[in-house]
């Protein structure tokens, strides 16, 4: 590294968590890629992870990259984070994660998915989904993304998600953005001094916009809310995951995470049905075993993604050749 006491922030970028804020307030400070290209071999150079680390060393070295972004659907095999501690050297992975609903409705909000009305049901918005498969699908897209899943989602694919999280320096949820950004993010690389970067300013992206669930039938949320059951699951882990990884950085004043599971809280939110959540179903640092992945399926994940041949990934999203 041309200072050997920065890091190079790998971040994955899952579509519509927060990831082009992230990127701004990257690119205020150094060379980064929004969306990396592989055909300019800005990465996805190989399954290799080593020689994929290498690739990403160089361009910082080359072109003083120090800020590179994947937007794209992982395969299973492909390996990121990297796992060895001679791939990792120098880097620092970072991933963003927001409540499933909350990604879902900034989905509904782009242009090509606006409803003719509002609250409809046969409106885009609640299509059915059965038997439609691709990467950009508004239905449990973390899950797929972070585990490759194209058609349905299977308890390997959940764990996949979850131990890829693992592997990550620090897993930001949208609750914790600010304290990560202010008390880690900003301090790794001595990033200070302007619009992002300032304690006395939020960094959080604004999220204030007027809901379009409001006036919707309360059946047709709920029906959505337990379609995305998946990806909640995926969001507690992340979130008690996030909460850790912030005081294992040594961040003192760690805002509380909310012990109520986020399917409960969402469905809760747009049903008005009150729910009690007993001690053991709350997600706390006390249960995460139970939402932890089974560890030897991580230690067989861990040596798939360390042993892969030096390939040329075949992969789908932004920036990918396919």
């Amino acid at each position: 590294m041309k200072n050997s006491t920065e890091k190079i922030i790998v971040h994955y970028h899952l579509q519509h968590n927060a990831g082009t804020s992230f990127y701004q307030l990257a690119h205020n400070f150094t060379a980064a890629t929004r969306a990396c290209w592989q055909s300019a071999k800005h990465c996805l150079v190989s399954y290799n992870q080593d020689v994929e680390a290498d690739n990403i060393r160089n361009n910082y070295f080359q072109y003083g990259t120090q800020y590179v972004s994947y937007e794209t659907m992982l395969p299973p095999r492909f390996p990121l984070p990297f796992v060895s501690e001679s791939a990792r050297e120098g880097l620092f992975f970072t991933t963003i994660m927001r409540n499933p609903m909350s990604r879902l409705i900034t989905w509904s909000r782009s242009d090509r998915h606006k409803p003719k009305v509002v609250g409809g049901p046969t409106e885009n918005f609640w299509n059915e989904v059965s038997g439609k498969s691709g990467i950009y699908t508004r239905e449990n897209l973390n899950v797929r993304w972070l585990s490759g899943a194209l058609d349905a989602i299977t308890e390997d694919h959940l764990n996949i998600a979850k131990c890829r999280l693992q592997l990550f320096d620090l897993v930001i949820t949208d609750t914790l953005y600010d304290t990560a950004v202010n008390e880690v993010v900003c301090p790794l690389n001595n990033w200070r001094g302007r619009r992002f970067c300032n304690p006395n300013k939020s960094n959080e992206p604004n999220q204030k916009k007027q809901d379009p669930l409001n006036a919707t039938d309360s059946h047709f949320i709920g029906a959505w809310i337990e379609r995305l059951r998946p990806s909640f699951e995926v969001y507690d882990y992340a979130r008690i995951l996030s909460y850790a990884q912030l005081k294992a950085h040594g961040v003192k004043d760690v805002p509380p995470v909310s012990e109520v599971p986020s399917y409960i809280a969402t469905l809760s939110k747009y049903t008005n049905i009150t729910l009690k959540v007993p001690e053991e179903s709350r997600v706390n640092l006390t249960n995460i075993y139970k939402l932890h992945p089974p560890r030897e399926f991580c230690e067989k994940m861990k040596r798939v993604w360390e042993s892969n041949a030096d390939e040329v990934p075949y992969v789908y999203g932004i920036g990918a050749l396919s």
